[in-house]
């Protein structure tokens, strides 16, 4: 019995003696289990996408949501999607969901200036927009708090690009592309017009944009005849400046390089009532069938269009697949530009090349790319304009389509057609 009790003791005596030694074994065990866990659990985080914001100045209401809706919301929205689609922004190993951000600015300067400045109280660093020449307005703010901005379009006022604003890039090409485009196409499709009356909205006349169209026409050939008819941007009664167009006799045809929809719609209209039947060239974002549509096929006869075909065999191939996703998210008849859409893909395509979500950052790669060549929706642009906006490598000179209403109203494809890189 007391050998057994000894046995017992020391036994016991060992027991005890292991029993920290095991405690600091389990310790361990569990640390590393608890560690390998961690590290599991933060590289499944790094894994994940996080957001990046792009604020999107458009005029939700007001006389340009007509066409703003669609092409400075529902469109760039579509490009946001295939992003995503396609797994997001790969910044340094790091992937990035994109979210638009939206702000109504009214279709004015003010609500343009308000949506600015509630995009930038919300930390946002990047934004496309707006459209037509409403830039004037949100440059100034986006360039105080360094948001790198891709307009949707601009007229080519300092203010909106140039030394003072260098926060403001040319996501599209805007009136200085467009109107080199539709300016080659007419050379090439009309060639014995030789003499032009112009044509111009308030919002898009300025003293830059008209004494760029003045040299750009003069070196090409062309002469202007009579003074611009320059009509407000909201005009309803369209017959006195159809009359003025018509008192211009010497001309061969009218030049109209900025407008949209119900402009070309309620002035062709105008003209062939009171007789003109001379052709009428405008070349910025307006599908020929809306035309047709609004003032059925006699009115709208003799007239060409800046704007693609939807189902043209020559639409680039990412041009054609957002085409069919506004179609099947938005139904077939809704008109279509895809201008902010193109600077939306310019914007993020700039932010992955520079490898950065620093507006800083981006905006020192861009400037870096003047000269070169990048893939835009409507085909390889250039990135130029140092004369012509004062500041180097804040323009783009990208390909233009075209459309032309025959004499009979019957609508049909004009062609891509190159702006070459802007001066």
């Amino acid at each position: 019995m007391e050998k057994r009790s000894r046995i017992g003791k020391v036994t016991m005596k060992v027991g005890k003696s292991r029993l920290p030694v095991l405690c600091v074994v389990l310790a361990l065990m569990i640390a590393a289990l608890l560690l390998v866990h961690s590290l599991g659990a933060a590289e499944q985080k790094a894994d994940q996408p996080k957001t990046l914001k792009i604020g999107a100045l458009v005029c939700l209401t007001g006389w340009f949501s007509s066409y703003d809706i669609q092409t400075g919301q529902n469109e760039p929205q579509l490009v946001v999607d295939t992003v995503n689609e396609r797994g997001g922004l790969n910044i340094k190993g790091q992937k990035y969901k994109i979210e638009l951000v939206s702000e109504d600015c009214k279709s004015s300067l003010d609500g343009v200036t308000a949506a600015a400045t509630s995009l930038a109280s919300k930390g946002i660093k990047f934004t496309i927009g707006p459209a037509a020449f409403f830039g004037r307005a949100s440059a100034p703010i986006t360039t105080r708090n360094k948001i790198l901005d891709a307009l949707g379009y601009n007229v080519l006022t300092p203010d909106e690009i140039g030394p003072n604003v260098p926060y403001t890039f040319a996501g599209f090409g805007g009136a200085a592309a467009e109107f080199l485009s539709g300016v080659n196409f007419v050379k090439a499709k009309f060639p014995n017009v030789k003499k032009l009356c112009m044509v111009a909205p308030a919002g898009a006349s300025n003293k830059y944009l008209l004494a760029f169209q003045r040299e750009q026409l003069a070196a090409k050939g062309y002469e202007i005849v009579g003074d611009y008819v320059v009509y407000p941007d909201d005009t309803s009664d369209w017959s006195p400046f159809a009359a003025k167009i018509n008192a211009i006799k010497e001309a061969d045809a009218v030049m109209w390089p900025n407008a949209i929809a119900f402009h070309v719609a309620g002035m062709v209209k105008s003209l062939r009532e009171i007789g003109y039947d001379k052709w009428v060239f405008e070349s910025s974002n307006v599908p020929a069938q809306d035309i047709v549509k609004l003032i059925t096929k006699d009115s709208a006869r003799k007239v060409t269009t800046g704007c693609f075909m939807p189902d043209s065999k020559s639409n680039p191939p990412e041009l054609q697949a957002l085409i069919r996703k506004s179609q099947a998210k938005y139904g077939p008849d809704i008109p279509l530009s895809m201008a902010t859409a193109t600077a939306t893909a310019v914007l993020l395509d700039m932010i992955e090349r520079a490898q950065s979500i620093d507006s800083t950052e981006v905006k020192k790669k861009w400037e870096s790319m003047d000269g070169q060549t990048i893939k835009t929706l409507f085909g390889p642009g250039i990135i130029s304009g140092t004369k012509t906006y004062n500041i180097k490598g804040h323009g783009l000179g990208n390909p233009v389509p075209h459309q032309i209403i025959n004499e009979k109203g019957e609508v049909s494809e004009g062609g891509f057609f190159p702006s070459g890189p802007i001066p």
